[in-house]
């Protein structure tokens, strides 16, 4: 059985998708960081501080690679629905770092970060077919590369 998010045929534009997904994980980066607020320390001592701030940035790298990875499979034809549903789970990845900087809204930042993971790979699971067409072509150009 075979689950798809939007056709092929009704594709988005590459540039298109890649715009709105940089747009979206800028502007919910930002968000993330302007909700976390205030100035404290949300009532944890200075070595709490570092730690969760060092986690903030782990998993912003987590989310930079997300973001990344899904702009590399928006270089090949996807429908507008997993266009839509990749920009939106990282979006939702983007959110996190910014909420648990500050210690105010670790919880929800760490929903945010981990839940958008699980809807990223959710919805790579059933665009599937995508990146396995991606991968072939990508393994095919190298092989090409190296056999001139």
């Amino acid at each position: 059985m075979s689950i798809t998010i939007g056709t092929r045929a009704a594709g988005v534009p590459a540039n298109t998708g890649r715009i709105a997904l940089l747009g979206a994980a800028v502007a919910a980066g930002l968000l993330g960081f302007a909700v976390g607020g205030g100035d404290g320390d949300g009532g944890g001592g200075s070595d709490l501080l570092v730690l969760m701030r060092f986690m903030a940035a782990v998993k912003a790298a987590m989310a930079l690679g997300a973001v990344a990875l899904v702009a590399w499979r928006m270089t090949a034809p996807m429908g507008r629905g997993t266009a839509a549903a990749y920009v939106g789970a990282t979006a939702v990845m983007m959110v996190g770092p910014g909420l648990i900087w500050d210690m105010q809204h670790v919880a929800y930042g760490a929903m945010a970060v981990h839940g958008g993971l699980s809807l990223v790979l959710l919805v790579g699971w059933l665009d599937r077919e995508g990146w396995s067409d991606l991968l072939r072509g990508a393994v095919a150009r190298r092989r090409a590369r190296l056999a001139r």
